[in-house]
């Protein structure tokens, strides 16, 4: 079994991911610091601040104060995520959740100074900062926190060996297949309500004159209503082909050849080690996760993870072990 008492020193790659990690976390901090000398004496006393819509502000604000008041935040979380790098624990998950949310703070708090004082000076005015395309631009640095959370190495779920079944035993002229439909009726509720919500928010719209908008609205909804109606219901197989999983719509989520399957592994499956419910990508894993419970993990010949809840899954893994050994001795 792992040690979850003690946390092994990162490789060198592992560490230079680290180093990266961390760089990015310090770059709202040096943006909003650089911005603030290279644009000097242009900066007004006033800066706009608030939009509601793409037009010109309602609102300003002291340009010293946003300034100091954005530094502070921006600076105080590239220390705190260097300081937790640094640190032997928690885990690389806990860790990369943590930098996660103190990027995106990080991330707004430069978005909030650069991109508003940034307008204001090309205009010469708060009067004449026009947001327009800029909201953009403004509303993605807030999801800056992604960069450094990705860049941080993966740390494998390997559920030990405990958990690996034995192959299958295969006759030398004999051919195993397994498939079966899992289905998750939270992601059908989901659906359902996506529907509902749909139906009292835009109808009255719809009934005002307003197509363009509820159409707009209605598109969005619609292909997030389709994504979870596809988890409804998945078929995973196992035989010749390796690793598949299908959706309800027949659309291939996942497959992974039996000449590139290195470890299976039947073990209990938490959500919140995988990212949560759906369709998870995280760096060096995914996952299809529809419940909490037994399920699926397999490691790549890359190193890379995939895990997927199904009931019993020590037979899927003892035969997809079965097939790959068989498969890497005709090699």
């Amino acid at each position: 079994m792992h040690d979850t008492t003690t946390t092994p020193p990162p490789a060198a790659p592992a560490r230079g991911r680290i180093l990266l990690a961390g760089l990015a976390m310090a770059v709202p901090a040096i943006a909003i610091a650089l911005t603030r000398l290279v644009w000097g004496d242009a900066i007004p006393v006033d800066v706009a601040s608030h939009w509601s819509g793409t037009g010109a502000p309602d609102d300003s604000l002291p340009a010293a104060g946003v300034f100091l008041v954005t530094l502070i935040i921006a600076s105080v979380a590239a220390i705190a995520a260097i300081i937790l790098l640094a640190l032997p624990k928690p885990d690389m998950r806990t860790k990369r959740m943590i930098i996660l949310f103190i990027g995106i703070a990080a991330g707004s708090a430069a978005s909030v100074w650069i991109i508003p004082t940034w307008l204001t000076v090309q205009a010469g005015s708060v009067d004449g900062a026009v947001l327009g395309w800029w909201v953009v631009p403004l509303a993605a640095c807030s999801l800056w926190g992604v960069i450094p959370a990705v860049l941080l190495p993966a740390q494998p779920l390997l559920a030990g060996a405990a958990a690996r079944p034995a192959p299958m035993d295969l006759g030398e002229t004999e051919v195993g297949a397994w498939s079966r439909s899992v289905t998750a009726l939270l992601f059908l509720w989901l659906a359902l309500a996506l529907v509902a919500i749909g139906a009292v928010a835009y109808t009255p719209i719809l009934l005002g004159g307003e197509s363009g908008v509820a159409m707009f609205g209605l598109s969005i909804l619609a292909l997030a209503t389709l994504l979870c109606a596809s988890f409804i219901r998945l078929r995973v197989s196992v035989d010749w082909r390796g690793l598949r999983v299908v959706s309800l719509f027949g659309i291939p989520m996942k497959r992974i050849p039996l000449d590139q399957v290195d470890v299976v592994e039947a073990t209990d499956i938490r959500p919140m080690d995988w990212g949560g419910w759906g369709y998870r990508i995280m760096p060096g894993r995914s996952a299809v996760v529809l419940r909490s419970g037994p399920g699926l993990v397999v490691t790549s010949t890359s190193g890379k993870q995939f895990a997927i809840t199904i009931d019993d899954p020590e037979e899927p893994a003892a035969l997809l072990q079965a097939l790959a050994a068989r498969a890497g001795s005709r090699v």
